[in-house]
């Protein structure tokens, strides 16, 4: 029960794309170099706004991955502070890939000797789904995570029946939850532009769907719309909170859900906006799949950088991240699939 604990955990997060997922893959792995999109794509973390019309793509260094030599030596050092006077085989030959070293006992052990050093006793499994080690849960049922003192308005979206908290925030009105319509006209598409978190779809239900910018321009209800960048600037400065400089806003915390987030990050909510922290789906040349889910609420913006610049393949969100009280509006690749959050017309 322990291993099959600790495999799911390593599953999980390799695949959300964290440094630390690949920094573990490199202690199986033969590889000695790997790249990515961008930062934001495998660290988890904001894009970087782009600029004299490149995209943002960022080449690892070639020094990231520690030669074999040097790997062999951190994982038995971490090995031997895990469990000390413990004798622990190391694999015989060096692993390939993520599903080899998933049959490997001494591998999934290594990498859990990293994930934790204390050992995995003391993690809150009664919490939590095998899969997360955060305090998200999906199946909280909807409404889980509203403010309890708060007086939302409601919506009905008429294509579905679904019917949305709302709140007025500086004269605007804005919907309390995220978007959760399916989209009808993108499904026959053999290209998928829109998921559930995990593909499950149970999960909609409790955050929304992930929508591609594509689509998030046409989701919206009829009366309602994809806020611009203008939009969101108005909701932050109703909300009192501060720009740092052109993309950095402080003191957002008041649009955050009262719980939920990661690292102690939930908010005080006193706008009834209730962001949660639904993650995103990415993709990259050497991954896809589902991250930051518990830590970090996107929602798309209708603007998109100066076009004329080249970058045509961007567009702003607004962002929330558990460890602090920050707001970006920032670029991430219009094939990513974030929340949305319609205001009204």
């Amino acid at each position: 029960m322990k291993k099959m604990f600790g495999k799911n955990i390593v599953k999980s997060l390799l695949s959300a794309g964290t440094a630390l997922s690949l920094c573990l893959l490199f202690a199986c792995s033969n590889d000695n170099t790997v790249s990515s999109d961008s930062g934001a794509d495998v660290l988890g973390g904001a894009s970087v706004q782009e600029t004299q019309g490149e995209q943002n793509v960022q080449d690892e260094p070639e020094d990231v991955v520690p030669d074999e030599e040097n790997a062999s030596a951190k994982s038995k050092s971490a090995t031997a502070s895990a469990s000390e006077n413990a004798d622990v085989d190391e694999p015989k030959a060096p692993v390939d890939n993520y599903a080899t070293c998933m049959e490997s006992s001494a591998c999934v052990d290594s990498m859990l000797t990293i994930l934790f050093p204390d050992g995995i006793e003391g993690v809150d499994t009664a919490r939590h789904e095998p899969d997360s080690v955060g305090v998200w849960h999906f199946y909280d049922p909807r409404g889980t995570h509203d403010n309890p003192d708060f007086a939302y308005g409601e919506m009905t979206d008429p294509r579905d029946g679904i019917v949305y908290k709302t709140t007025t925030i500086g004269g605007q009105v804005w919907m309390a939850e995220n978007l959760n319509y399916f989209d009808i006209e993108g499904a026959p598409s053999a290209i998928k532009n829109d998921w559930c978190y995990w593909d499950k779809p149970e999960n909609c239900e409790s955050a929304g769907r992930l929508y591609t910018w594509k689509v998030a321009q046409r989701v919206c209800p009829e009366g309602w719309r994809l806020p611009t960048n203008e939009d969101w600037t108005a909701l932050l400065t109703a909300v009192g909170a501060d720009t740092l400089n052109p993309i950095a806003w402080k003191g957002a915390n008041v649009l955050k859900s009262k719980s939920g987030w990661e690292n102690a990050g939930s908010g005080t909510d006193d706008f009834g906006f209730t962001a949660l922290p639904a993650g995103r789906k990415f993709s990259t040349r050497v991954q896809d799949g589902f991250t930051n889910h518990g830590c970090s609420a996107y929602m798309w913006s209708a603007t998109e950088p100066d076009i004329s610049a080249g970058a045509d393949t961007l567009a702003f969100s607004l962002e929330l991240n558990c460890s602090n009280e920050n707001a970006l509006v920032n670029t991430f690749k219009k094939t990513e699939g974030l929340s949305v959050r319609c205001v009204k017309e």
